[in-house]
């Protein structure tokens, strides 16, 4: 029985880090006109599920997600809305047809995704690349619990 305790507690504690490090590699931006520096996990939550369309200091919301890499999107979804990306996509075809909401821009080339948010405004995005450098108008927030 005691075997199996931590047997237990070492899958959970691998789990959790596999879970947490799968979007490691990925990073929320916005556009520089945004004024917010910080998010919590909750506020991602609401904004990538389309439930908070204006942020804090006034500036309405368009959503872009970079798949580039689909277990670091699967990682990062998964660990902020709860959703796989596939559940991701259908969540928002029910949302858009029923009316309720503009379905956020998705990409599948992380060059694509860079350039479609450097030229416009209200933009918060998840991106699959650290590297945000070469970007001219995008700044990487932070998120806290």
């Amino acid at each position: 029985m005691k075997n199996f305790i931590y047997k237990t507690i070492l899958m959970a504690s691998l789990l959790l880090l596999v879970n947490t490090s799968a979007y490691a590699e990925g990073c929320i931006v916005v556009s520089k006109d945004i004024k917010v520096e910080e998010f919590t996990k909750d506020e991602i939550e609401r904004i990538f599920l389309g439930k908070t369309t204006i942020l804090r200091d006034g500036t309405r919301v368009q959503v872009v997600l970079s798949s580039g890499d689909d277990k670091i999107a699967n990682g990062f979804l998964k660990k902020f809305t709860g959703k796989t990306q596939r559940r991701f996509k259908k969540y928002w075809l029910k949302l858009v047809f029923a009316g309720y909401g503009i379905a956020p821009k998705f990409f599948k080339n992380d060059q694509k995704a860079k350039e479609y948010i450097e030229n416009q405004e209200g933009v918060v995005a998840f991106i699959t690349e650290d590297e945000i450098k070469d970007m001219k108008n995008l700044k990487m927030v932070i998120v806290s619990n």
